[in-house]
């Protein structure tokens, strides 16, 4: 359904490393890599995510296969259970999947989107002080059309502003970390399944990335949307 669709670019998002290393550089970016996310609030996200078969060919061309199990839950909405299990590929700093098939081999899908889309782990140059700031960007995805009939979502983020830094509790201990700000805004549209179409609102959020150059991860991201206040962050790393 849409909001796993959803969760899977999310996600990516969430593992995307920083400009200067890249995801394919990430500490979990290795056979038998973990990473755990979990999520509270209005829209609740989560993952325990396992890398293998790994290949790396440069600080931003990398292969791996991501299996593991997501949960997502929104407001209102009864909340949901997937299993995920497909072949990723960077290249440039954008990212596509496969299914595993038969016979080892690879189905492709359509969904495909840039790193960079929710600007957690991904900025133009290394955070380096207070009031630093990184220009807005704009985006979309593209769903897998197997799982859901859509157009392609529009993501647009806002200038990012950095703040003075804080000490925050991480699953890493204590960190110093840079407070990131920002609007985050995807745009209408509508969803298709099984023949029933469903509206999509348009939908703006304020977002904190907690952004820790010891760690070179954002391990917490802060958002509110219409008055509700979510949290996804980091809690494992393997």
């Amino acid at each position: 359904m849409f909001w796993c669709s959803g969760l899977m670019a999310l996600l990516t998002g969430l593992l995307a490393g920083p400009a200067s290393a890249g995801l394919c550089q990430a500490p979990f970016m290795h056979d038998g890599g973990q990473v755990q996310l979990s999520g509270s609030g209005g829209l609740q996200l989560g993952a325990d995510l396992s890398f293998s078969e790994v290949s790396q060919q440069g600080a931003h061309n990398c292969d791996a296969r991501v299996q593991g199990t997501a949960t997502y839950g929104l407001a209102g909405l009864p909340p949901g259970k997937s299993t995920l299990d497909y072949r990723m590929k960077i290249r440039n700093g954008k990212a596509s999947f496969e299914r595993p098939g038969a016979g080892g081999k690879s189905e492709p899908t359509e969904g495909r989107f840039d790193l960079r889309m929710i600007g957690l782990f991904s900025y133009g140059e290394p955070v380096t002080r207070s009031g630093q700031t990184f220009p807005e960007l704009r985006f979309q995805i593209n769903l897998d059309k197997k799982q859901v009939q859509t157009q392609p979502i529009v993501v647009q983020t806002g200038v990012k502003t950095v703040g003075e830094r804080q000490t925050i509790k991480t699953a890493a201990g204590d960190q110093s970390c840079w407070p990131i700000r920002y609007t985050r805004h995807t745009e209408a549209t509508q969803a298709s399944f099984s023949g029933l179409v469903l509206p999509i609102p348009a939908m703006t959020s304020s977002v904190t990335d907690w952004f820790c150059p010891d760690l070179n991860m954002v391990m917490r991201q802060e958002s509110t949307q219409s008055g509700v206040a979510s949290v996804v962050e980091v809690t494992k790393i393997q």
